[in-house]
C-alpha cells in the first residue's frame, strides 16, 4: 500500500471524499491454475470487483476460467457456417433446398435468392427413423398365425395325452424335417403351422392307438434377409422369422433422405412382389402391405421420387413425396388439411421453371380450378395466414377501466363505448379527449378533438361524436405525462409529412400542465391546445401568451413570426408547427425552503426567496439560543450529498475488490480463512453510512462579518445547530476509542494517553484533528500541535490512523469503515436534536 493511498484512506474519515485509490495489482499478471479454479468459485459480483481492482479484462482470460456459454454456443454456430460453406452440397441439401418456403417476400433484385427470410420445411417421415430398431423389434411372444409357414430352425412343442403322455420338443432340420420318437422323421418342409398341426395329429392317431398330440410353436427360427439401395447401412441382417419389411428398415438404421419413403420394393428370387408405401402407415395406421419376409428376401429402397413442399398454415408443414397426388388439393392432404389461419385466397406456388428460373403462381383455394390445380416436382406451395389487422371496431386507450376493442356498427358513438364518467379511472381529464381516424382514401392518420364532459352531458347531440370503423380514442388524466401515450401519433405524424405537407404536430410550452408535443386536429385553436396539454398551471399569467409561427415562402425560405395574443380575448387558430407559449406571472417561481434544525429559537422549514442567505433566514428564525455551539454547525447541500453518493459506492467496490483479492490469495497461500463475519461486518458498516453532503462553514465568522462570508441559500439546504457539548472525541488506533470532557489544558497526545494510548499498528506520524465544523488539519511539521489556530476545542475529533504498510487489506477496511461509521453515526444524532 503507498502512501498515496494512505491519504486517501486518511481522506475518506476525515472528508469521505471516496476517491479509489491505485489497482492494487499488475495489468499484466497471468493467473496460475490454482488462482483460476479459486477465482471460479467466486460469485460473479466477486469476481468483476476482483478484476477491476486488478486491472484486469476478463474477456481476455476468457478461454481459462470458462467463456459465456452463449458466446460459445455463437462460436460454435460460426464454425459450422464456415464448415457448410466450404463443404460440397451432398444430394440430401441438395433435396432440402426445396424446403426454402414460408411466406417470404419475392426479392426484385437479380441473383439475390436468398435475400427474404424463408420458413425451413423438414422432409415428411424421416423422423420415425431416430427412436432406433429396439422400438420396432417384431414381439415373440405372440401367437403364430395359421398361415406361418414353417422352415428350418422352427421348434415345435408337442404334447402327447391319452394312453401314453409326454412332452416333446422337437427341431425342424435343414430338409424341414422333425425326428418323432418311435415314429421316425416326419417332413413338414413348405407346410403352414395349420398343416403341420393337423398332419402331425393324424400321424400319432394312426400310429399310436389312444394318444392324442397337442402341437404349439417353440422358439421361431431366423432368417436372413438383404435391404440395399438407401438406407442408412445397408447390408445383411438376420432377424426373426415373424420380421416384415418395416422391421428389416429399422434394422438397418432407417432410410437415408435421398432415399424413398413411398416405393419400397420387396424383391423374392429376383421378382418384386409387393412395394411398401411408408406413408399409408404413417398417416393411415395402415399396415396392410407390411409384408412378412421369408429367408433370401431382398428389400430395395430406391431414391426419392417427386417432392412438393407446404408451407404456412397448414397443419403438418413439411417437403412430401408424392406419387398419385396430382393436384393441389392432394398435396394440401398429405399436409394434414389447412389451418382456420389459413387465408385461401391468397395462395400462391413458387415453381422452378424449365429455364432454371423461380417463378410464382398465384392460387385461389376457394375455387376448384384452384384447388385442382396440378403440380410439378420441386413446388412449394405457400399457404398465407389471415392478416391480424381486424375490421369493424373502434379501439379504447387511456385512463378507462376497460381499454380495448369494441365492435363497431354504424351510427355508433361515444357514449355507447364509454357510457358515463363511472368507466374511467380516478382523477380523470373529462375536458378533451382524441379521436385518431384512418383515413379511407389514403390510410394516413388524421386527429379529432372532443369535450367528453360534453359528451356525457348531452349524448344527443353533436358533441357526442359518431365513430367510423377503426377509430381509436384516447382519454387522459391529470397526474400521467402524455407523451408516451401520443408518442406513437407523433411518430406516424412525422412519417406522413412531407414536401407539400408540413407535420401536423404543435408545441406547447410555459404555464401548462404538461408541455410538449401534440397531434393538431382540424380547427384547432390556442384554447384547444391549452386542454389537451392539461390545462393552466397556477403560475400562469392566464391572458397573455405568444404563437411563434415558422412559414416557408414562395422562395422556399424560412420566414419568423412572432405573434402576442390575448388567451381570455380569442381562441386565435393554430398552423402545423406552431409554438405557443404561455406566459409566467412575473418572478414566479417554484417554491424553495430550506431547513434549520437544533439551537435556533424557531426551527423548521422555511421558504426562501432567490438571493436570501443563512444571516437572512437565521434572523427570521429569531437567532441562536443561549445554549448554541455555533463552533460546530453542519450544513448539508442535496447536490454535494448525491456527489458523495456515488463517491461512497466507488469506495464500497473498492472495498469489495479488496475483499475478494484477500480472499483468492489465502486460499491459493493456504492461510487462514478470511474471517467471513468480519468482512461482512465491513460491508455493513459501509451500507449504515448515509450521504450527508456536508459542507465546511465557518459560521461565527459568517454572524461575525456577513458581508465578507455570508453566502446565498440554495433550495434544499440543511443547517444543523447542536448544543454546545465540552468533549472531544478520540478514534482511530486507539486502545479504547470514546470521547473525553474538554480541558484547555490537554493537547492532542494527552487526549491520546487518555484513551490508552495508540496501538501497535498506528501511524503516529500522521494523526490529525477534525474541527467541530468539519474542516480537517494533515500535519505539516513537527510544531503542528503548537499552533494556536489548531488547538483543541469542544467537539473536535482525534483521528489515529494506521499504518498501511503493515497490516493486509481486510484489517485496514475494518478500521476505515469502523472510524467512518462511528463518524455518520456522531453526526446523525448531531441532526436529530
Amino acid at each position: 500500500m503507498n502512501s498515496s493511498r494512505k491519504l486517501l484512506v486518511a481522506s475518506f474519515i476525515s472528508l469521505f471524499a471516496l476517491l479509489v485509490a491505485a489497482p492494487s495489482f499488475a495489468a499484466g499478471f497471468t493467473p496460475s491454475a490454482a488462482q483460476i479454479e479459486q477465482f471460479k468459485r467466486m460469485s460473479p459480483e466477486q469476481q468483476k470487483a476482483l478484476a477491476s481492482s486488478m486491472g484486469i479484462n476478463l474477456e481476455d482470460y476468457s478461454s481459462l476460467i470458462g467463456g459465456d456459454s452463449a458466446s460459445s454456443a455463437q462460436n460454435a454456430e460460426a464454425v459450422s457456417g464456415v464448415r457448410k460453406k466450404t463443404g460440397a452440397k451432398s444430394g440430401e441439401q441438395i433435396i432440402e433446398q426445396t424446403a426454402l418456403t414460408g411466406v417470404d417476400a419475392p426479392s426484385l433484385k437479380e441473383d439475390e435468392s436468398e435475400e427474404s427470410t424463408r420458413q425451413k420445411l423438414e422432409l415428411f417421415g424421416y423422423d420415425i427413423f431416430n427412436y432406433g430398431a429396439d422400438s420396432f423389434t417384431p414381439a415373440s411372444d405372440i401367437p403364430i398365425p395359421a398361415d406361418y409357414i414353417l422352415g428350418p430352425g422352427d421348434n415345435l412343442v408337442i404334447q402327447l395325452y391319452g394312453k401314453d403322455n409326454q412332452t416333446l420338443n422337437l427341431a425342424l432340420d435343414r430338409e424341414g424335417r422333425i425326428q418323432f420318437p418311435n415314429i421316425g422323421p416326419v417332413n413338414l418342409a413348405g407346410l403352414t403351422f395349420s398343416q403341420a398341426s393337423t398332419r402331425i395329429d393324424t400321424i400319432v392317431s394312426e400310429q399310436m392307438i389312444g394318444v392324442k398330440a397337442s402341437t404349439s410353436m417353440g422358439n421361431l427360427r431366423t432368417i436372413r434377409v438383404f435391404v440395399l439401395g438407401e438406407a442408412n447401412v445397408p447390408g445383411s441382417y438376420v432377424v426373426g422369422s415373424l420380421s416384415t419389411m418395416t422391421n428389416a428398415i429399422f434394422a438397418s438404421g432407417g432410410i437415408t433422405k435421398i432415399g424413398s419413403l413411398r416405393n419400397i420394393q420387396l424383391k423374392r428370387r429376383g421378382k418384386v412382389v409387393t412395394t411398401l408405401d411408408l406413408y399409408d402407415l404413417l398417416l393411415q395406421g395402415d399396415t396392410s402391405n407390411d409384408s412378412r419376409l421369408l429367408p433370401g428376401d431382398v428389400i430395395f429402397i430406391p431414391p426419392i421420387g417427386k417432392t412438393v413442399g407446404v408451407a404456412g398454415q397448414v397443419k403438418r408443414p413439411a417437403i412430401y413425396e408424392i406419387t398419385k397426388e396430382a393436384d393441389v388439393q392432394g398435396a394440401l392432404n398429405l399436409a394434414g388439411g389447412l389451418l382456420p389461419t389459413a387465408y385461401m385466397p391468397a395462395s400462391r406456388i413458387e415453381r422452378i421453371t424449365d429455364a432454371g428460373e423461380k417463378t410464382l403462381v398465384n392460387l385461389d383455394l376457394t375455387s376448384r380450378s384452384g384447388r385442382e390445380f396440378r403440380i410439378k416436382d420441386a413446388d412449394v406451395i405457400q399457404i398465407h395466414t389471415t392478416l391480424d389487422t381486424m375490421r369493424d371496431i373502434v379501439k379504447l386507450e387511456g385512463h378507462v377501466k376497460r381499454p380495448g376493442g369494441f365492435a363497431w356498427r354504424k351510427g355508433i358513438r361515444f357514449t355507447d363505448v364509454v357510457p358515463s364518467v363511472d368507466d374511467m379511472l380516478a382523477n380523470p381529464d373529462i375536458d378533451v379527449g382524441l379521436i385518431l381516424r384512418e383515413e379511407k382514401s389514403t390510410r394516413k392518420i388524421s386527429v379529432h378533438l372532443f369535450t367528453p364532459a360534453k359528451a356525457f352531458d348531452n349524448p344527443n347531440s353533436k358533441h357526442n361524436p359518431e365513430l367510423q370503423s377503426r377509430d381509436t380514442i384516447l382519454l387522459f388524466d391529470y397526474e400521467s405525462d402524455r407523451s408516451m401515450l401520443l408518442e406513437d401519433v407523433l411518430a406516424q405524424l412525422r412519417t406522413q409529412s412531407s414536401f407539400t405537407e408540413r407535420e401536423k404536430i404543435v408545441i406547447a410550452h410555459g404555464s401548462v400542465r404538461f408541455p410538449g408535443q401534440y397531434p393538431i386536429s382540424e380547427g384547432m385553436t390556442t384554447t384547444d391546445l391549452i386542454m389537451l396539454a392539461g390545462g393552466l398551471t397556477e403560475s400562469a399569467l392566464g391572458n397573455d401568451g405568444e404563437i411563434t409561427r415558422y412559414s416557408i415562402d414562395e422562395n422556399r425560405q424560412t420566414l419568423v413570426m412572432h405573434i402576442n395574443i390575448d388567451l381570455n380575448a380569442q381562441a386565435y387558430p393554430l398552423t402545423p408547427g406552431d409554438t405557443l407559449r404561455v406566459k409566467q406571472i412575473p418572478l414566479w417561481n417554484d417554491k424553495e425552503s430550506i431547513v434549520l434544525l437544533g439551537e435556533v429559537l424557531h426551527p423548521g422549514t422555511y421558504p426562501i426567496l432567490p438571493g436570501e442567505s443563512i444571516v437572512d433566514v437565521l434572523s427570521r428564525a429569531g437567532g441562536l439560543t443561549p445554549h448554541a455551539y455555533p463552533e460546530g454547525a453542519i450544513f448539508s447541500r442535496e447536490e454535494l450529498r448525491k456527489l458523495e453518493e456515488e463517491r461512497l459506492a466507488a469506495l464500497k467496490n473498492e472495498i469489495e475488490a479488496d475483499l475478494a483479492a484477500e480472499a483468492l490469495n489465502d486460499g491459493i497461500l493456504n492461510k487462514s480463512k478470511v474471517d467471513s463475519a468480519q468482512a461482512e461486518q465491513i460491508i455493513a458498516n459501509m451500507d449504515a453510512i448515509k450521504p450527508m453532503g456536508r459542507m465546511v462553514i465557518d459560521l461565527p465568522q459568517i454572524l461575525a462579518n456577513p458581508k465578507l462570508y455570508d453566502f446565498k441559500l440554495e433550495n434544499g439546504d440543511v443547517l444543523t445547530i447542536p448544543r454546545f457539548k465540552p468533549s472531544v472525541t478520540v478514534v482511530g488506533e486507539v486502545q479504547y476509542p470514546t470521547s473525553h470532557f474538554f480541558d484547555k489544558k490537554l493537547n492532542p497526545f494527552d487526549y491520546i494517553d487518555r484513551s490508552g494510548g495508540t496501538k501497535e499498528n498506528a501511524d503516529k506520524k500522521r494523526i490529525y484533528i477534525v474541527k467541530a465544523n468539519g474542516s480537517v488539519y494533515l500535519p505539516a511539521n513537527s510544531g503542528w500541535f503548537k499552533s494556536k489556530d489548531h488547538n483543541i476545542q469542544p467537539g473536535d475529533t482525534i483521528i489515529v490512523p494506521m499504518d498501511t504498510d503493515r497490516v493486509d487489506p481486510l484489517t485496514l477496511w475494518s478500521s476505515v469503515t469502523t472510524i467512518m461509521y462511528q463518524a455518520a453515526l456522531g453526526i446523525t444524532a448531531l441532526t436529530k436534536l
